[in-house]
């Protein structure tokens, strides 16, 4: 079984993500997976590639735990037939051709720059994140990381979120900020 899946196994099977450093590392791997599965259930617009090869990039802004359990999880695979790459940006970096922006909590700001840009998936982890523009925010609720959605966001974005994805959200945001 490969790693993302044992992870997700693991935590569903116990329900707990454990304690002190394990439980960290745990919650950053799980938080990885969601990512890396999110590929599968979002829509992006043909535009937002240049040709049928090329990957999807996802961008990471201050959650480097994130994205080192990331970059292992996607090493060698594949979504939707596209290669993934993974890239750590800093805050004000230039985000064209990156598909998913995760921004770790210490990083709200550059959310706000980024709302409504065309074909970014924008994905966070703080509380309240919907409310600035966030269209997947990942959270920690009973110790299991669980996600809300704002699909109406993202489709303002040309995004599409499928339904299925929709049915495994904590909540579901029907009427966007």
């Amino acid at each position: 079984m490969r790693t993302f899946h044992r992870l997700v196994v693991l935590a569903a099977a116990t329900g707990l993500l454990g304690t002190g450093v394990a439980r960290a590392q745990m919650e950053h791997e799980v938080k990885a997976a969601h990512l890396f599965k999110f590929l599968s259930y979002v829509d992006w617009p043909a535009a937002a590639f240049e040709g049928t090869r090329d990957p999807f990039v996802i961008g990471v802004i201050d959650a480097e735990e994130v994205r080192a359990s990331l970059a292992d999880i996607v090493r060698g695979r594949e979504a939707r037939g596209r290669p993934v790459e993974v890239r750590r940006l800093e805050s004000g970096d230039a985000t064209e051709g990156v598909h998913v922006l995760f921004i770790g909590r210490p990083a709200s700001e550059p959310l706000l720059r980024l709302v409504g840009r065309p074909a970014l998936l924008l994905v966070t982890e703080a509380e309240g994140a919907l409310d600035r523009g966030a269209m997947i925010n990942l959270m920690l609720v009973d110790d299991r990381v669980r996600f809300e959605v704002a699909p109406q966001v993202a489709e303002r974005s040309g995004l599409h979120i499928s339904s299925r994805l929709l049915v495994l959200a904590q909540s579901v945001r029907t009427v966007a900020p």
